[in-house]
Order: structure tokens, then C-alpha cells, then sequence
């Protein structure tokens, strides 16, 4: 097909997407009258001749308050809703529309009422940030039966504040809010809102409740804003120069500011200004509704000066106790009863956990709790199943069954064993006569692991070094996993980990392992295998039988739950090092006459792992960086096999096959060809993701949720010292920009319930082992080319997001 021939199919599928557009833009009024005009957008502009703070949030803000949205369109060009809703217009006019179904939509007709309730709406909202003169105009225009209406806002100026002050009917509470008047948010030459008010009263009531004030409430507390700017008058006595002072002021666009009374008050509640101290404590860990709590029977314990009250001992108390927060004759606090209900929630063996408190005589002030909880069963049982297709394979299937005892030992210790086993095959059309005789089995995976999360420290660290509040857990895993490559290898990994992990804050986690080991062994290695190692010295140090004992720590941030998911921002750094240990212990042997020598593995390896997700509207922007440097020293000449990088695959550079890409500039044309060849890893890699997510359409009256997505991927893997075997492949400076891959592509996401299933088409744009143009290909881009298309687009099928 010549270039002529091609561009004229291109100029008509051009023309028929523009007919097709202007039928599906036709056909969306069809069924309005002359008078009717089908909403076709909103939009809005904020002018103000003062500094905004956070334009754009408050723009989508203000969006969210418009009454009426225009029908939903399809890449913003087809309402393809509103047409299929047209299409069957003479079942569904009669319909109510909350029996119509998710998939269609009546057509938006402008209502001049809706727009000015609107504007009523956004005035409201702009008041309760403190932009007391707002102006706000709309502009409807008019392109045939369509209607487009522009809303102009003018917010106004909001006010900074100057002060708080706390004017307070009671000396105690008075001394204890001015204690700790530093932590309020109402600081000097902020823009006061509604928003930072309720976060204020919020505060004020925690610390109320915090201190033993159970019964102090939002109710006990009212704003008084003084507006009176006093700044602008020097001189009282020269109205001149008070004059000059507020134009000044003005022309400088300064902003007026407000003095904060937060204005604290008794209510017709005599217990308000009481401070209670904790009374007693019951627990009843196995609560029946049905059941006497004070029925003779139960089993009765007192530790620690709580009564813990059983029909069968579920658990035991200990575990209970170190996450019971409130201690009798402390002052109550609702942080400690909050936390203590979140604590005993999170050990996972009890359906409810309800905490009542009881208010003693008003002589006595204290409060009286009792903690009741239903548990849950003990064992529970799962499998998966998944039926997948991935860049090195056609067909994969992978079960996994586990059983869980969730309360061994009557310690609130999880227990999992788990039992997985896969198979992957190629698939090859020229193979035989069926669809069966076409695959051809490329993978074995089986094994079976163990582990044992205690909630709690275990020696050697000491259990008071760290608060309960940090959620510690220690967690002890053993396994064995094997990977059969038919044709080449059988590969055995068995391996013990011994891993703390606990919690700084909400936002900072951290995971130590003092310990852990990995036993590499090879019990099956076919002649051709042999054959390939003997040629390469990288791939036959990293497939060795190795002993791989270390220690690991990671550290890891997220602001998620704080923003909730809006515009947050994922960190996890971690840095392991295996061989120091070893290396001591042979020491020790040659120093006792050579009586023992064992043979390890050595090397330091960091890994990092940096995400932004940008929301804007319905739609995600997520960006990631992220890669690692492993350093094998001593005896070691590479990593082994199980802790080598490598790239491709369909959760990163998704234009090449899972480990087909690198090591830098490295290319071997037969080995691209053949997808039972020896994976391609290295010791360094860097990589960065970005994508973009926005929503196209429900299907199946909503069951499903179809999204798309752009993307473009980066990176590659290295050597860390040059090999023979791989010419180009190690890491140097002055040629990481020509060994960067490069692609970039589109996707399909569909969520089911609690499963994305995840569709992405990728394009080559950049080979690093391409010498032309640095490597770059787009001018070699040919859709219509069949051996271009194979040669260079990679389609991947799998589940989940790939970060």
C-alpha cells in the first residue's frame, strides 16, 4: 500500500468520524421542542482584583454546586448516553427516571430557575468561606437547540485574622484552653473560613474531652467575629490621615482582618464543667446479648485493676489489656477510649466492640465502663483462581488456597498457611492441528508458605520501647516456593523471615527484618541450560546454588488517609544488606583452623518507590518513579537470581515483554523472538510511570465500571560491572540517555465489584539498542504494516492497577 492509497483511507475515516459526530450532536435534540435548549456545558471564570488562594479548588467547588449538569459524554464528544435514551425515546418517555437504567439519560433541558438557584447555591458556599461581597453573573449563549452557560464570579475579599480570644465562663477550662492556645489554626494573617471555625471548635471540644470533661460538647461553644480593621487608624485624632491609611490600604490590595472570640459557655447540662475520672472497667470478651452479664457463672479475672468476665475463654486477658488505654483513676479521655476501641478492633478476632460509659453519682465524678464483644469465628478458610494473559505468555492460570486461624493460642496471632500453584503456556498457531496442540507449556509454579503474625513485639526488642498505639506486630514466615522452566531448570527457593512492623504515625510505617534467609538451589539443569551458562559468567553467577542471609528495614510514608486520596503523595524507601553476618562467622571458622567455611552471598541493595496521584474532577493523573541499585561485593559477583531487577511486563515499561527489555543497550534478535529464552535481569534499574484515568461509561446497568486510561512508561535495567555476555548492558553516565526505553500507550479498565480487570495496547517510541536517533522510532511508526504491528505493539491483560 503506497502513500497516497494510505492517506486517502485516512482522510476517509476523518470525514466519517466527523459525520458520525455530527449525527450523534443532530440527533441529542431531536425530540425537543422550539422552546426546549438541551444543556450542553457549564463553566465558570473567577476574576478579582485580590490574591486567591487555591483558584482551582475553589472553582471545582464551585462547579460541584451547579444544580444542573449537562448529559454525559463520551471523550467529551458523543453523548452516547442521550442517544441510546433517543434511540428507544418511545418505551422510555413515560418511564420515571428512577426506573431507568445506568446506561441511558433524558436529555438536560436549560432551566433559567436551576441557573439562579445556582448562583444562590455558590453565594451561600463563597459566604461560608468568609467572602462576604461576592458577585456572581451568568451568561447564557445560544448555538442553535444548545445551550452553554458561563458563570462569572467576583468573590470578593476574605478576611485575615489578627487574634483569637477566649472568653470563658469557667477559670479551670479558661487556663486550659490559654495552655494551649499555641495549637490552635486560627494564626495571625490567615484567611479565616467556616471550614478553619468548625476545625477550631473541633479542637477546642477534643481537648475539652481530653482533659476529663466527658460531657463538654460543640454545643458549649460560638464564634464572635469583630471586623473591624483598627490597623487603618493611626490617629483617632486626625480623620485626615485615617482617611489616607484605609485608601492606602485598599489600593495595596490589602486584605481586612478579624479578631476571633471563641465564646465558651455552660448549656442547661449540669455535667458540662465536670471532670471525671476513669471508675471501673469491665470487659466481657465474649459477649451474649442474650445472656445475664451479671450471671454467677462467668468466669471472673481482675489485672491490673480490670474485671474481665468470660463463659469460655476466648482469649487471653494480657492481649486485651495491652490495648485497653484507660486505667481506673486516671482522667478520662476520649483520645485513650477512642484509640482503645480502635486497638481491640484491630486484632481481628471480634465482630463488634461496643464501650459504654456510665456516669457515677455527680459527688463521685467518675465514669464507669464496660467493654463487650462478639467474636468472630476462629478459622476461615479462601482460594483464588485466575485465568490471565501476559507479555511472556499466552495463557496463565494460578490457584491458591490458604486457611487462616485468627486467634492461635488464644493470643489474637494469626496463623496463614497457603498453598499456590500455576502454570503458563505459548501459544503458537503453526503448532498442530487444535487449539490444544498450538500451546505449549512454558512455566511450573508451586509452593507452599507458613507464617505468624504475633500483635505484639517479640524478643529481642524490648516490648516498652514502643507504644501499643504503634501498632506493633512481629511476624515470622517460612516457605517453598519452586519455578520450573521447562527445557532449562528446575529452580527450589526456600526461605524464613522474622520482620517487625509498626507504625509512627498515620502518615509514617516501618518494617524491620534483623533476619532473614533464602536457600537457592538448582536441582534440575538440562544440557542446554548448561550450554548457555557456560557461555555467559553474569547469567551463571546469577543462577548458582546461593545461601542468602541478611537483614532488611523499609520505610514507608502516605498522606492518603489524611487527604483522603485526593492529591496524595506514596514513599517507601528500603535498603537491605546480606553476607555481613556470614562473612563474621567464616572468620570465626579460619580462626579455629579452617573448621568449617560456608559459601553466601554478598551485597547491599536500595530500593525506592515515589508516587503523586493528581485528582482533577472524575478523572487521576498518577505518576511514579521508581527503581534500585544492588551492589554485590566480596565473593559475589552478581545478585542472585531471586534478587535481580528486571523490566517489562504489564505492571511496568508495558511496551516490551516481562523481562525481555536490557540490561542498558544489550539486544539479541533471536532471544527477542523466542519466548522460552533466559530472562533478562540486572543489578540497577530506574523507571518512571505516568498515566492518566478518567471514567467512559457504566455497562450492564451499572454492574461494571469502564474507565480508560493514557499512559507512558520509561527506563531500564543495568549491569553494575560490564559483562561479555552483555555488550552495552552495564551502567555508565554518558550513555544513560541512549539506553532509556521508552513507550507509550492506551487502556481499558473494568471494574467489577472488588476486581479490575485491565486491558493496556502499548507502542515502542524509544530502543536503546536502536544507534539512529538516539534510539527514537516514532518516524517508524506504520499502523497499517502487519510486521510493524507485531514487532513493536504488545497488548497486556492483567489484574489491577499497574501502581
Amino acid at each position: 500500500m503506497n502513500g497516497t492509497t494510505r492517506y486517502n483511507l485516512l482522510t476517509q475515516k476523518l470525514i466519517l468520524l466527523l459525520l458520525a459526530l455530527a449525527f450523534f450532536s443532530c440527533n441529542s435534540t431531536q425530540h425537543l421542542s422550539d422552546q426546549q435548549k438541551l444543556l450542553r456545558k457549564n463553566s465558570i471564570s473567577i476574576s478579582t482584583d485580590r490574591p486567591i488562594n487555591n483558584k482551582g479548588e475553589l472553582r471545582d467547588n464551585l462547579s460541584k454546586l451547579i444544580i444542573q449538569k449537562p448529559n454525559t459524554y463520551l471523550f467529551n464528544l458523543i453523548p452516547s448516553k442521550l442517544w441510546l435514551y433517543n434511540k428507544r425515546y418511545g418505551k422510555l418517555k413515560l418511564k420515571p427516571d428512577d426506573s431507568l437504567s445506568k446506561s441511558v439519560e433524558r436529555p438536560v433541558v436549560f432551566d433559567s430557575v436551576m441557573a439562579q438557584k445556582s448562583i444562590q447555591n455558590m453565594k451561600g458556599f463563597l459566604f461560608n468561606q468568609s467572602y462576604y461581597y461576592a458577585k456572581i453573573t451568568d451568561t447564557v449563549i445560544y448555538r442553535g437547540k444548545k445551550a452553554f452557560v458561563k458563570y462569572k464570579v467576583n468573590p470578593g475579599s476574605n478576611f485575615l485574622i489578627n487574634k483569637e480570644l477566649f472568653d470563658v465562663d469557667d477559670s479551670d477550662i479558661k487556663n486550659l484552653m490559654q495552655a494551649h492556645a499555641d495549637e490552635s489554626g486560627m494564626e495571625k494573617n490567615k484567611d479565616f473560613n467556616s471550614s478553619l471555625a468548625e476545625d477550631e471548635r473541633s479542637r477546642i471540644t477534643a481537648l475539652a474531652r481530653n482533659s476529663g470533661y466527658y460531657s463538654f460538647s460543640q454545643d458549649n461553644i460560638v464564634f464572635k467575629l469583630d471586623t473591624f480593621d483598627k490597623t487603618f487608624f493611626k490617629d483617632v485624632s486626625s480623620p485626615f490621615e485615617n482617611a489616607v491609611n484605609f485608601i492606602t490600604a485598599s489600593k495595596a490590595n490589602k486584605k481586612p482582618t478579624l479578631d476571633v472570640a471563641a465564646i465558651i459557655r455552660r448549656t442547661d447540662d449540669p455535667t458540662d464543667y465536670i471532670r471525671y475520672k476513669v471508675g471501673s472497667i469491665t470487659v466481657y470478651p465474649d459477649f451474649d446479648r442474650s445472656a445475664n452479664m451479671d450471671d454467677s457463672v462467668l468466669i471472673t479475672t481482675v489485672i491490673d485493676s480490670i474485671t474481665f468476665k468470660y463463659r469460655n475463654r476466648y482469649v487471653n486477658e494480657r492481649v486485651l489489656l495491652s490495648r485497653i488505654f484507660m486505667s481506673p483513676g486516671d482522667w478520662f479521655s476520649q483520645a485513650d477510649l477512642d484509640k482503645t476501641r480502635a486497638k481491640l478492633n484491630e486484632l481481628g478476632i471480634f465482630q463488634f466492640i461496643r464501650i459504654d460509659a456510665h456516669i457515677g453519682p455527680e459527688s463521685d465524678s467518675v465514669l464507669d465502663f464496660v467493654i463487650t464483644m462478639n467474636r468472630l469465628k476462629k478459622y476461615d478458610y479462601g482460594y483464588t483462581y485466575a485465568v490471565s494473559s501476559g507479555s511472556t505468555y499466552s495463557l496463565g492460570h494460578q490457584l491458591s488456597v490458604s486457611l487462616r486461624d485468627k486467634n492461635l493460642d488464644k493470643g489474637a496471632d494469626l496463623l496463614t498457611i497457603s498453598a499456590n500453584g500455576g502454570l503458563e503456556y505459548a501459544y503458537d498457531e503453526n503448532t498442530g492441528k487444535t487449539i490444544f496442540d498450538h500451546l505449549s507449556l512454558l512455566t511450573k509454579y508451586y509452593g507452599v508458605n507458613a507464617s505468624i503474625d504475633f500483635p505484639k513485639f517479640l524478643a529481642p526488642v524490648n516490648q516498652g520501647l514502643f507504644d501499643n498505639s504503634s501498632l506493633p506486630h512481629t511476624i515470622v514466615s517460612v516457605g517453598e516456593n519452586v519455578m520450573e522452566r521447562v527445557d532449562y531448570f528446575n529452580l527450589v527457593n526456600t526461605s524464613a523471615n522474622f520482620t517487625y512492623k509498626w507504625r509512627e504515625n498515620r502518615s509514617v510505617s516501618w518494617s524491620l527484618s534483623p533476619a532473614f534467609v533464602n536457600i537457592i538451589r538448582l536441582p534440575l539443569e538440562t544440557d542446554s541450560f548448561r550450554e548457555v551458562l557456560s557461555s555467559n559468567a553474569y547469567l551463571k553467577n546469577s543462577y548458582k546454588p546461593n545461601f542468602i542471609e541478611g537483614e532488611n528495614i523499609a520505610f514507608t510514608f502516605t498522606d492518603a488517609e489524611k487527604k483522603r486520596g485526593k492529591n496524595y503523595t506514596y514513599l517507601k524507601l528500603s535498603l537491605e544488606e546480606a553476607g555481613g553476618l556470614m562473612s563474621l562467622l567464616n572468620q570465626f571458622g579460619a580462626s579455629l583452623n579452617d573448621l568449617y567455611h560456608i559459601q553466601f552471598a554478598q551485597y547491599t541493595k536500595f530500593d525506592f518507590d515515589v508516587r503523586h496521584y493528581f485528582n482533577v474532577k472524575k478523572s487521576v493523573f498518577a505518576m511514579r518513579f521508581y527503581g534500585g541499585v544492588g551492589i554485590p561485593y566480596g565473593a559475589s559477583t552478581t545478585l542472585p537470581y531471586i534478587k535481580q531487577y528486571f523490566a517489562g511486563g504489564p505492571y511496568g515499561l508495558r511496551g516490551w515483554r516481562i523481562r525481555s527489555l536490557g540490561p542498558g543497550s544489550y539486544y539479541n534478535a533471536v532471544d527477542q523472538q523466542n519466548p522460552t529464552s533466559i530472562d533478562l535481569t540486572g543489578d540497577i534499574k530506574l523507571e518512571t510511570n505516568g498515566e492518566y484515568r478518567f471514567p467512559i461509561a457504566p455497562i450492564f446497568a451499572g454492574a461494571i465500571k469502564l474507565n480508560g486510561a493514557l499512559f507512558a512508561d520509561a527506563g531500564n535495567i543495568w549491569l553494575a560491572q560490564p559483562d561479555a555476555g552483555f555488550p552495552g548492558g552495564n551502567f555508565e553516565f554518558n550513555t544513560l540517555g541512549q539506553d532509556i526505553a521508552m513507550d507509550a500507550g492506551i487502556g481499558l479498565r473494568f471494574d467489577i465489584a472488588f476486581i479490575t480487570l485491565r486491558t493496556d495496547m502499548a507502542i515502542l517510541l524509544k530502543k536503546p539498542y536502536v544507534p539512529q536517533n538516539d534510539g527514537w522510532v516514532i518516524n517508524q511508526i506504520d499502523f497499517y504494516d502487519p510486521t510493524w504491528r507485531a514487532n513493536n505493539i504488545v497488548f497486556n491483560v492483567s489484574i489491577g492497577y499497574p501502581f
